[in-house]
């Protein structure tokens, strides 16, 4: 029971991570400079922690195609993600446009990478979950920032930006406890 509470605790923190950016982009003014630096600063810390604690533990685990393979799928749900929200946005003209959405939609697939790792990360060894939650809040925070700062810049309203914002910590969560309930024993 002990170890639900750390999975838990460890898989609110990138989520809330995001929440806390999305707040600052909420009351704070954004540069379109800013948002830029928020994104690449983001960008950069995910690719750090990938480079240093999942792609040497996948490549002594898993054979080569299996990891382009990943990314090749990843990369055609990222288009048919595109493409249905073009649709839908396209339907309603006060949503706010297909980019700002698609960059919230790739905020939520990386929110439940994050809690896919931590949970199984919980299940291997509970250092490992600390030291993933810990790089992914970094990340976290400038991904959050960019959303709100996005959605406030194309006039989407307070309220749903703040919900926007609260939803972050569901993703990470929920798949962080599956990852964990599957590999747990």
């Amino acid at each position: 029971m002990n170890n639900l509470w750390l999975v838990i605790g460890l898989a609110l923190l990138p989520g809330l991570g995001n929440l806390a950016g999305g707040m600052v982009a909420e009351f704070v003014r954004t540069t379109p400079r800013l948002l830029n630096l928020a994104l690449h600063a983001a960008s950069g810390i995910v690719i750090g922690v990938v480079a240093i604690e999942l792609m040497p533990e996948a490549l002594d685990n898993l054979a080569g195609w299996w990891i382009a393979a990943s990314f090749a799928v990843g990369g055609a749900a990222y288009v048919g993600a595109e493409i249905l929200i073009e649709r839908v946005t396209s339907k309603d003209s006060r949503g706010g446009g297909s980019t700002m959405w698609m960059i919230y939609v790739a905020v939520a697939v990386d929110l439940t990478g994050d809690g896919l790792m931590i949970g199984s990360g919980s299940a291997v060894a509970t250092s490992l979950a600390i030291v993933l939650a810990a790089g992914q809040v970094l990340a976290d925070f400038p991904e959050g920032y960019s959303v709100v700062a996005n959605l406030r810049e194309k006039k989407v309203s307070r309220g749903r930006r703040i919900a926007v914002s609260f939803s972050f910590p569901v993703y990470c969560l929920g798949a962080a406890l599956i990852a964990w309930l599957l590999l747990r024993n």
